[in-house]
């Protein structure tokens, strides 16, 4: 040692971590920082023409590139997906809507001028009504056409038809075409008289023919008669008596008849 050193001078000195053998500045210690300041690789190359991931998928691609090797699902999402394996896969085109609206109730409802939403909600109906499609559309054609607001009287009855109590148009049967034809009963009085017998038994059909008949020979107005019984002969009660033969009703006429017949036979006997 130098004269006047001593010899504790360089006890109590700490190696810098890191210091190599040339000091702060050597070799080791210059390649640490390096190391230290390099920015994470880049995340690996898209194929062309498939959309970038999520900022969230390529940072984590970025940290852990062997996350697609430990975890096949995602690899497989990956590659359908476009972003591995070649370009994503175009979208099928979207096939046109095809209109599945029944022509008759397409027809029915353009007429009237009837709401979309309110065609759709009938077509479906209409759909379970197969075996009375016929009647069904026949009446409601009948019905509307009287309407005021045809669409309003259209939600009615189609309320009808999902409860069960609409009643399509019927064929007249023997009965009441007799009926018809013996007392010229209009078409409105036939169809309403119809819709109400359909629902009776035959029995019970037969007794109304017969009451029904009683007051239809002593009215001059039968299709008239005919329309003021249909909520009793609906609701099941009882007509009532008939009351005597109006002037030009089917009895009174028929009663003409006689009388004229027996003034005829009376001549005769005198000419005799």
């Amino acid at each position: 040692s130098s004269p006047g050193s001593s010899p504790f001078a360089n006890m109590g000195r700490k190696k810098k971590i890191g210091d190599g053998p040339s000091g702060p500045s050597g070799p080791s210690g210059s390649a640490a920082q390096e190391e230290e300041r390099a920015p994470p690789p880049p995340p690996p190359s898209l194929p062309a023409g498939a959309a970038a991931p999520s900022a969230g998928l390529q940072t984590i691609l970025a940290a852990n590139p062997g996350l697609l090797l430990s975890n096949p699902l995602l690899a497989m999402q990956m590659v359908n997906s476009g972003l591995l394996g070649g370009a994503p896969k175009a979208a099928s085109p979207a096939e046109p809507m095809v209109s599945t609206v029944d022509p008759d109730v397409q027809e029915l409802c353009d007429h009237f001028h009837i709401e979309d939403r309110h065609m759709q909600r009938l077509n479906e109906i209409m759909k379970g009504r197969q075996e009375t499609f016929e009647g069904d559309m026949l009446k409601l054609w009948e019905k509307l056409e009287d309407a005021r607001e045809p669409a309003g009287l259209l939600v009615v009855k189609m309320r009808e038809m999902e409860e069960g109590t609409f009643i399509g148009k019927q064929q007249a049967d023997k009965e009441l075409t007799n009926m018809v034809k013996k007392f010229s009963l209009d078409a409105t009085a036939e169809s309403r008289l119809a819709d109400i017998l359909a629902r009776f038994d035959p029995e019970r059909k037969k007794a109304t023919y017969e009451d029904l008949e009683k007051h239809l020979e002593v009215s001059n107005r039968p299709s008239a008669m005919v329309m003021m019984l249909l909520r009793k002969i609906s609701e099941g009660t009882q007509l009532g008596r008939p009351g005597p033969p109006a002037p030009g009703s089917y009895l009174d006429r028929k009663m003409r008849e006689r009388g004229e017949g027996k003034d005829k036979d009376r001549d005769r006997d005198r000419d005799r």
